[in-house]
């Protein structure tokens, strides 16, 4: 198995801890536990989802009156890390305490193991049936309280990726596993996608630099009902509906970015970042903005509608690099290079564009809230997009469905949800594409079932019913299972 994780990924690090901007930040008050927590655990401080990702395994804090502050919160002696396997967050348990004493001096250590067995039943272009997984390993620092200096965090996210997947198969544009397309499609690999360093200087501002995972960036993830450390490993597995694909020309799925928060009640309310078009996920940070930048503004609201959470992302990309509708897209099928190949093969040169655009519209809001826990809850979401159709392969993405928390008895920690995609595609990529593999707009429905064996184990039921934009294929429909330990 491949290991890349290029020494100059560390050299950067060590470099901006000691160019970061030093500054004080607030004092931080104890948070309250989060009783409807999908693991059941008390509740630990962490970054605002944005400079974070949100945290692996905390309840619905996304819709919470009351965010998370900064940092990596106290656990204290009623940690459920500890307790038998019916009770405990983790598999291994506390580490005799070494794991509390960790986060209350600022380190945060996390491995989680996500398993996927997937396959074509009938239709689409080949009906095997794939085994695959991820193992995620995350490292949370606290500056402050590690003695370095307050306000500085770091986030530290690196990957192995082993085995197969449907990705390529069925005639989809879209993966329908997204966690396997990364760190790289079909092949066994670790590597270093994100490092990220933060710093707040007041309770209302914030900036940050690195490496980007941007999955672990997003700003919405309710898909589930939960908020999980990326689209795809607990929720909607089918990429469109893990994620909002219209953003995947411009912004890679791992890359250099630097930017500012703007903050209330320490969580964000408008983000800019500046990030580099070239795609890093197995590779280091040379070269940074050679080929051109891409910004990228994005605005979170939050609100009660009757009383109950619900919160709104409006945002948008503008690049100056150089595309073509058939260049590669961080959140569509691994194959599309290989489309792109046979074209020049047969009519020469692609048709090259200076500059991209889309911009894009994400809710959810809760319909039914738990009378004890608003963390509870199970309500609706959409996604929304458009594209400028030349260079991006994406015209517009009009997504939804119901998602949430089980209100079976006894059940709290399940989560289940439905959701139908339409993924319109632009003329430019339908022409190009047209003599060697014609497409059409592609549409579907997937429905899953999270089933919590113990808090830290958990079983997914998973079925997608998909037109696939290859317009010769039938409809597809597909099976599959996952299953997760967080350790």
């Amino acid at each position: 198995m491949a290991t890349r994780i290029p020494r100059a990924c560390l050299i950067a690090i060590l470099a901006c801890l000691t160019l970061v901007y030093h500054s004080p930040a607030p004092a931080q008050q104890p948070e309250p536990s989060l009783p409807g927590s999908v693991f059941d655990e008390p509740a630990i401080d962490q970054l605002p989802p944005i400079l974070s990702g949100a945290d692996s395994f905390d309840s619905g804090a996304a819709l919470s009156q009351d965010g998370p502050r900064l940092g990596i919160g106290d656990v204290g002696p009623g940690s459920s890390f500890s307790g038998d396997l019916r009770t405990r967050s983790r598999l291994t348990g506390d580490w005799a305490g070494l794991r509390s004493g960790f986060i209350e001096n600022g380190l945060k250590l996390d491995v989680f193991s996500t398993q996927f067995y997937q396959g074509v039943a009938s239709g689409g272009d080949d009906n095997r049936f794939r085994y695959g997984g991820k193992v995620d390993y995350l490292i949370d620092v606290d500056g402050g309280k590690l003695k370095l200096w307050d306000g500085l965090y770091v986030k530290m996210h690196a990957e192995t990726r082993y085995g197969q997947s449907t990705n390529e198969t069925g005639g989809l544009l879209v993966p329908s596993i997204l966690p396997l397309s990364w760190p790289a499609p079909e092949e066994s690999v670790t590597a270093l996608t994100g490092v990220k360093i933060i710093q707040q200087t007041s309770d209302n501002f914030a900036f940050y630099l690195g490496k980007f995972n941007n999955l672990d960036d997003t700003l919405l993830q309710y898909y589930d009902g939960v908020r999980t450390n990326k689209p795809g490993l607990q929720g909607f597995m089918y990429a469109s509906l893990a994620t909002n694909p219209i953003v995947g020309l411009t912004i890679q799925y791992s890359t250099a970015a630097t930017g500012f928060a703007i903050l209330r009640e320490d969580q964000p309310v408008f983000t800019f970042t500046i990030f580099d078009p070239e795609l890093r996920a197995t590779t280091g940070v040379e070269g940074l903005y050679s080929t051109g930048v891409v910004l990228v503004p994005d605005l979170l609201i939050r609100g009660n509608l009757f009383g109950r959470p619900g919160i709104m992302e409006l945002g948008g990309s503008w690049s100056s690099a150089e595309y073509t509708s058939l260049s590669p897209n961080s959140y569509l099928n691994p194959a599309i290079p290989e489309l792109a190949a046979s074209y020049a093969n047969q009519f020469g040169q692609l048709p090259v564009k200076t500059g991209s655009w889309c911009m894009w519209s994400n809710f959810y809001q809760a319909l039914w809230v738990d009378r004890v826990d608003e963390n509870v809850n199970w309500g609706v979401f959409g996604e929304f997009g458009i594209s400028d159709g030349n260079p991006n392969p994406v015209q517009f993405v009009a997504n939804g469905g119901i998602t949430g928390q089980s209100m079976i008895p006894g059940r709290k920690l399940d989560a289940f949800g439905i959701g139908y995609f339409y993924l319109g595609l632009s003329d430019s990529f339908k022409s190009l594409a047209s003599p060697i593999s014609p497409q059409v707009d592609e549409r579907g429905v997937e429905l899953f079932y999270n089933y919590a064996i113990k808090p830290s184990m958990r079983l997914t039921f998973d079925l997608q019913l998909v037109r696939p934009s290859t317009s010769a294929l039938e409809t597809a429909i597909i099976p599959g299972i996952r299953f997760q330990t967080i350790f």
